[in-house]
């Protein structure tokens, strides 16, 4: 009987002893089970301690070092997402990152610049995005021979030139996992290269003509040496006159040059207004007294002095009054004034205005936005007849803009031409230094 008891008591002892221990590691389990939910979703647990036996122990340390090593990990990949983004918004050329099916996973901000999009185009195939056809024979082709591939491609409304060029995204084994694509506008470029071939072309034009003439009346004295004196006469006065236009055109053209080139520094210095257009008006006075063209001259009084270069700034009123002297017809009138300038609200300003017009035969309204355009001629037979270049005017823009001036024109066709200059006083060209 009391072997019995002991048994009885022994097995109950076990059976709670057992069932303490069952629900001390469920317990455990659950904190565990706790643990890596919160490491999980990215939270660090507020303790990895677990009481109980040894195993449970080095699992709560190994549970430690995963989060630490989660958050390591996080940690760069966020420092490289940031340098990335960094990277990508500073580059002002577009760049894109295709996958395998040409689905667009990556942009940067001069990429939807580039091509006016408001929202990134992410997840979105890039024929849909880009509608060009040209760009996704590009990718094709890359995907297809994972060659590196260039091309120039031409956008349009607005026209627009892109250089593009597409590389392979591998994996470590090789494999493709898609393209990387940087688009660069070379607009600026393109239309650089066009005004070169214009200028080029009109130049060879211009001198083609006067260097044709000589050619031509070279050989007749030379072949003709039994020539009348008259003959001769009459012969020489025509080179003399085209060697004097081809001339002009070389001085022109060297003066652009120099105006064009950085190197080209202004002489300044202290200018009085009414003094210099004085001046000017003393240099011109004489060839408008041989003409039957009136020629007046109105300065305001306190005027600002202005800081410039004298000599450049008398070339703009010599091309200025030169063509208003050509273009202007017997009996009428060619005026000079200088004003103050007006600042936005009315008041007089710091700027010096200085107005030449004319009542010559004016310009089409369709040719006034290109009148300063190298080589560019409203009537361009009666221009060359008269001796011009097509120079001069883009030489005043020159000068003007160096100065710190504008420049603009009006006219109206048979009623005359009225050029308007602002220079910036002496105050405000030093402190624009």
């Amino acid at each position: 009987m009391n072997a019995n008891l002991f048994l009885v008591a022994a097995f109950l002892v076990i059976a709670v002893s057992f069932l303490r221990h069952r629900h001390r590691t469920r317990a455990q389990w659950r904190q565990v089970g706790a643990m890596m939910d919160a490491i999980a979703r990215g939270e660090r647990p507020t303790s990895f301690i677990l009481h109980g036996e040894k195993p449970f122990r080095r699992l709560g340390l190994g549970l430690e070092t995963l989060a630490d090593q989660r958050d390591r990990l996080e940690s760069q990949i966020s420092r490289e997402g940031f340098n990335l983004q960094a990277i990508l918004a500073s580059m002002r050329e577009g760049v894109m990152v295709v996958d395998t099916d040409r689905v667009i996973r990556l942009v940067n901000g001069s990429f939807l610049n580039l091509f006016h999009l408001q929202t990134p185009p992410v997840g979105r195939d890039s024929l849909t995005t880009l509608r060009d056809a040209e760009v996704e024979g590009v990718l094709r082709q890359v995907l297809a021979e994972g060659q590196p591939q260039s091309r120039e491609i031409a956008l349009h409304h607005p026209t627009r030139h892109l250089a593009m060029s597409a590389a392979p995204v591998r994996d470590q084994a090789g494999g493709i996992l898609g393209a990387a694509v940087t688009f660069h506008d070379i607009t600026r470029i393109h239309q650089l290269e066009e005004v070169r071939r214009d200028f080029v072309a009109n130049v060879s034009h211009e001198l083609r003509t006067p260097l044709s003439i000589f050619q031509g009346y070279v050989e007749m004295l030379r072949d003709n040496p039994e020539l009348p004196r008259e003959e001769i006469g009459r012969t020489l006065q025509i080179l003399a006159k085209h060697s004097t236009r081809l001339n002009a055109l070389v001085e022109d053209l060297l003066t652009l040059a120099r105006l064009e080139s950085r190197g080209e520094e202004l002489e300044r210095e202290a200018i009085d207004p009414a003094g210099f257009l004085r001046g000017v008006e003393t240099d011109w006075k004489l060839k408008f007294q041989a003409t039957s063209i009136r020629f007046g001259v109105e300065i305001a009084p306190d005027l600002p002095a202005l800081c410039g270069d004298a000599f450049r700034l008398e070339q703009v009123f010599n091309n200025l009054l030169e063509n208003a002297l050509k273009y202007t017809p017997a009996q009428g009138a060619v005026t000079l004034q200088a004003r103050r300038g007006t600042a936005r609200d009315g008041t007089p300003g710091a700027e010096v205005e200085i107005v030449v017009h004319d009542t010559g035969s004016g310009i089409p309204v369709a040719d006034l936005p290109h009148i300063f355009e190298r080589f560019y001629r409203a009537d361009k037979a009666r221009s060359r007849a008269l001796g011009g270049t097509g120079l001069g005017l883009s030489i005043v823009k020159h000068i003007v803009r160096s100065h710190g001036g504008s420049v603009r024109a009006e006219s109206k066709v048979g009623e005359g031409t009225t050029f308007f200059i602002r220079l910036p006083g002496a105050v405000a060209s030093t402190s624009a230094l």
